[in-house]
C-alpha cells in the first residue's frame, strides 16, 4: 500500500507522520462535512443536518490548528543550521483553508429557524 511506505520512510521522524496525520484528518473532516451538507440541500432538510456539519468543521479546525503550529516548532528545532527559513505557499494555503472551515461552522452556528423562510 501507499500510505505503508509514505510512513515508514526511514528519514521520516515522529513529528512529521503526526502533522501528516493531523492535516489530512482535518481535511477529510473538511471534505465529509461538505459531502453531508451537499445531501442535506439536495435532501431539502438543511435545517437537521446543520449541528453536525458545524461539529465537523470545528473538529477540523482545532486538527489543523494543532497540525499548522506544531510543524514549524518542530522544523526549526530539528534544522541543524540555525538559519532564517522561509516555509513555502503551502502553509499559507493551508492556514487560509484553517480560516475559512473556521468561517464556515460559524455560519452554520447560526440561528436557522431565521433564516430559513427566506429561501
Amino acid at each position: 500500500m501507499w500510505f505503508r511506505s509514505v510512513f515508514s520512510h526511514p528519514l521520516l521522524q515522529d513529528w512529521q507522520v503526526a502533522t501528516l496525520a493531523l492535516l489530512l484528518g482535518g481535511g477529510a473532516l473538511v471534505l465529509m462535512s461538505f459531502l453531508v451538507a451537499l445531501v442535506a440541500v439536495c435532501i431539502g432538510t438543511r435545517r437537521r443536518f446543520y449541528t453536525p456539519v458545524a461539529v465537523m468543521l470545528f473538529a477540523a479546525v482545532v486538527l489543523q490548528a494543532c497540525c499548522l503550529v506544531l510543524y514549524p516548532i518542530k522544523f526549526v528545532e530539528s534544522i541543524s543550521l540555525r538559519i532564517y527559513h522561509e516555509f513555502n505557499w503551502g502553509y499559507g494555503l493551508a492556514w487560509g483553508g484553517t480560516i475559512f472551515s473556521f468561517g464556515g461552522g460559524v455560519l452554520y452556528c447560526l440561528n436557522p429557524k431565521n433564516y430559513e423562510d427566506y429561501y
